[in-house]
């Protein structure tokens, strides 16, 4: 009996386990087609470019730490390094 109760204490474990493995894999992992993640960083980039030019009300401040944010989205998701022209 305490080998059953032992058995069914491991097994809920490994379960435990395994479950929270599978959770951080799919936290971690952006599910976008490479059409849609073009699409994205493209938008970044217009809003890098011409965020000030569109009429948005922002202060120039505003503008370049909204930059800086989607910067490290576009890093941290879509695996695109800074291409700076300037």
């Amino acid at each position: 009996m305490i080998i059953l109760y032992i058995s069914i204490l491991l097994l809920t474990i490994i379960i435990l386990f395994l479950s929270l493995g599978i959770y951080v894999l799919i936290k971690k992992s952006t599910y976008f087609s490479e059409k849609e993640k073009e699409y994205i960083v493209f938008v970044i980039d217009i809003f890098k470019e011409y965020g000030d030019d569109l009429g948005i009300k922002q202060s120039k401040e505003q503008h370049k730490k909204l930059v800086e944010e989607l910067e490290k989205i576009k890093r941290k998701h879509f695996k695109i390094e800074k291409n700076d022209k300037t």
